[in-house]
This record gives structure tokens, sequence and C-alpha cells, in this order.
């Protein structure tokens, strides 16, 4: 094999890993060895989907970092390379707007950007959100704040009270949802921005109860003086297995709909990043949100409580906010990044900032009925977990392991095994115990060529900004 058949191979030797986050692991960062073309990045994503998905199944979330990036239609088309299943139907709570001249990709959220956006998975309060989430960017905040946060909800769910984790799991939640068909301007409720009639994308009532019987949504009430308001109630789960490594995951939007939910955010932003704006928005929002919420009794557009109709409590929310930040990482983004998410184990949100250039992008996968999996039975689930020696991603679903592994072994760029990979290297942050556990990810079957064949291989030399790799960090 010649040099130019190695750099321009799609075998993962092509790519350097590394973690954003040395403690939590998340999200594992991918970013080019050699060729950092949206052509590149596009034929590798196709080649290597298997890999991708099993980094986002083990970590949570990968992020591909260091690519050439720089338009809505060029973050969709690296998308579709990877995920060639996109959905356009969003019945979220923040306003998108998809961008010209794609139809998968949207803003991320049409509300101002110093409204902080609370964790959650997307579309966790409905039967069937997308399975996987993909976020872009065109332009970074140059100012503090505007991270798109991260945060495994496994661990949520095993660092929250044992009492309160109960409590949610025996009475569940209650979902009230309301959406008026001209959204509110001026609120702190972002739900309440959001009209049914863009939810839906059509101002016909009638279209939106077909919409909603066709989608197995709750069933919808028309309320108000003139009976054009939306309205929708039911009853939900606030944890579910995840449907492949059946670990249970806090799966919820209590942190998001919950009514102190943004001057609590806004608070978090001030001791993180100091700005004083933030400390004085949170104090009065504060107050508002008491009064109008407290005292007066009013309810967010979108409302949750316990499943008996009774109100979470500040300190029960509270309680909930601290399993969330303890295990929150900050990613900071640069232009041409791309994060991909497992939307049934991590979540996401917005942190606030005064930077108004910020251009964030957002597509998802199709959706997957999460009762499927609440459906199974949850006893050998308990059973395994109670096991000292057992890993929940023991039961990974075997057909993407298989489809990994003939993806590498069959990678002509790859030729014979190689035992000591991926070890570190100046490229990569993994430390050697972490690149060993990759490693047996990565190659599992032995006899393909021969020590003389991989030195004719690393015979040859790089420019000076791509020096020759060595064997044992090809893979790092």
């Amino acid at each position: 094999m010649n040099t130019k058949d190695f750099t321009s191979s799609l075998g993962v030797h092509n790519v350097t890993t590394s973690y954003l986050d040395e403690g939590s692991k998340l999200p594992l960062v991918i970013s080019p060895r050699f060729d950092d073309s949206l052509d590149f990045l596009c034929d590798w994503l196709k080649a290597n989907r298997s890999l991708v998905e099993k980094h986002m199944l083990d970590h949570g979330a990968v992020l591909v970092r260091g690519f050439r990036i720089n338009t809505p239609p060029e973050f969709e088309r690296a998308i579709s390379s990877l995920q060639p299943n996109l959905s356009d139907a969003y019945r979220g709570t923040s306003p998108r707007s998809v961008f010209e001249g794609t139809k998968y990709t949207f803003s991320a959220a049409d509300v101002p950007v110093n409204y902080p956006i609370g964790q959650h998975l997307e579309m966790s309060f409905l039967k069937y959100p997308p399975r996987q989430l993909y976020f872009g960017c065109l332009k970074e905040s140059n100012s503090g704040g505007g991270e798109t946060s991260l945060c495994d909800f496994r661990k949520v769910y095993q660092d929250l009270d044992p009492v309160l984790r109960n409590k949610f799991e025996t009475k569940k939640v209650l979902y009230n949802r309301t959406h008026k068909k001209v959204g509110d301007r001026y609120t702190f409720d972002v739900g309440a921005k959001l009209s049914w009639a863009q939810m839906f994308g059509t101002s016909s009532e009638q279209e939106v109860d077909a919409i909603c019987e066709k989608e197995d949504a709750p069933d919808v009430h028309w309320i108000g003086p003139k009976k054009d308001t939306f309205y929708q109630e039911w009853k939900d789960d606030a944890c579910q297995l995840h449907p492949v490594t059946m670990e249970k995951v806090w799966f919820n939007h209590a942190q998001v709909f919950h009514w102190s939910t943004f001057p609590a955010e806004l608070w978090y932003a001030f001791t993180r990043i100091g700005d004083i704006r933030f400390l004085l928005r949170s104090i009065i929002i504060a107050i508002i949100a008491v009064i109008k919420y407290c005292v007066l009794g009013h309810r967010m557009a979108l409302d949750i409580r316990f499943g008996d109709g009774s109100p979470i409590s500040f300190s029960e929310m509270s309680k909930v906010r601290n399993a969330v930040h303890k295990n929150m990482v900050f990613s900071t983004w640069q232009k041409g990044d791309i994060m991909c998410i497992d939307n049934f184990s991590t979540s996401h949100g917005r942190q606030p900032t005064y930077d108004f250039g910020r251009k964030i992008l957002v597509a998802w996968s199709n959706p997957h009925d999460k009762t499927s999996t609440t459906s199974r039975s949850t006893a050998s689930v308990e059973e395994k977990n109670s096991h000292p020696y057992y890993d929940a991603r023991d039961c990974e679903n075997h057909e993407l392991k298989e489809s990994l592994s003939a993806l590498l072994v069959n990678d002509q760029q790859v030729p014979g095994v190689i035992e000591a990979t991926p070890n570190p290297s100046p490229e990569s942050t993994l430390s050697g115990g972490d690149a060993h556990d990759l490693k047996k990810d990565l190659f599992l079957h032995n006899n393909q060529g021969s020590q003389e064949d991989l030195a004719k291989l690393f015979s040859h030399r790089h420019n000076q900004t791509c020096p020759s790799p060595r064997l044992e960090n090809i893979f790092s």
C-alpha cells in the first residue's frame, strides 16, 4: 500500500480520538488526522457509521471537530451521511425555523440567547422521541456562556435521592400542555412563545386533531373563550430503560417545565461565569415567578406535576437540579463542530450568553417508541444489575458489535492484527487504560497480515504538520 492509499482511505487511522472532559469521558471527540474536507468527512461517516454509533452508545455523545463545515446544507450533508433517517417532525417546546436549502436542519431555539434552557432529553415527554440528536455550530459564542451543556441522565438516575426517585417512579409525572394560536412575545416561559400553529405547521384545528391522532398523541382539547387554545394532559413514567443497554435513565422534563427552573439556571450561570447580569435577572425573575405561579396560581405553558396532581416542591426540584448539575459537562463550541447525542441517555441544554451572534443548528433522527422498552420485563435487568461483575453495557445490541467488527476486519487499509492499538499519543487525551479498552472495541480478529506488511506501510514520511504515525498510536 502506498502513502496516497493510506492517507485517502476511510479507515479509523485517519482520525484521532480524545475526550473533552477526562472525568466524565463525555463526549468522545473525533478529529481529522490528515484530511479535514467535507467530502472526506461524509465518506468517513458513511463508512464508519457503526463505529460512531457504538461510541455514542458508550459515551453518550460524540463531538466531530476540526472539519470544514460552513453552511446549513453542508451540515445536513454530513449528518445525512451518518444518519440517513432524519425527521422534520417537531413537537418540542422551543420555537424553531428550518434553514434555507435544507429539509431537516433547524435553528436550535428561536428564543433570546440570554434565556437558559435546562437539561433535557429531546421531546422526552412524547411517546415517540427521536433516538439521536445532532447539533452543529456555524458561529460560536465569543463571550461567557453560550455552551451546549451535556449530562448523562443515567448518572442522574443513580445520583438522585432514593426516596425522591422512588416517589417519581411510583407516582409518575403529569404533563399539562397549553399553546395559544399566536405565541406570547414577552415572557420568560419558553413554551408560551411557541404557538400550536407553528408547532403543527397549520392553522386548522381539525388538521391538528388529525395529526395528533395519527401520531398516537394524547387527546386534544380546545379551551379558552374562543375555543382556540390547544390543551393536552397525560401521565407518563419519570424514568425509562435505555432501549439497548437496558440501564435506568432519568427520562422526563421536570427540570425544564418547573416554574423555578429559569431563575435557578440563571443563578447557576452567574456562579460559573460571574456575569452580574445573570444574577440580577435571576433575582428579578425569581420574584415574578413566585408571585405568578405560587401566589396567583398560574401554570406554565408546559407544566409538570406528580402523577396524582400534587405539585413538585421547590425543595424536591432542587434535589433534581443538584443531581443534574453534578454530572454536567460544558461543551464550548468551535465553528464546524457537530455534536452527535444518544437522546435516550444524554441530555443537552443551553447556557445563557449575551453574545447574540451565536449560531447553532440542530437535526434529529426518526422517532423511537419509548414504551417498547418499558414493556420488557425489568426483573431480569434488576437481577443482572445486582451481579457484582455485571456491566449494563455488556447487553448492547449484538448486531451493532458484529457490524462494527465486520467493518474493521474488512477494511483493507488495516493489514493484520494490531495488538498494541490504540495507545495514547500526543494527538489524543486517551489514557493508556482508556486506549486499551477502546482497542478491544476496534479489533477482534487476528491473522490478516504480517509485521513486514506493517513495516512497509509505516515506512513513508508525511509533511511536518502530519508526522508519520507510529504503530502504537495510529488508532488513537
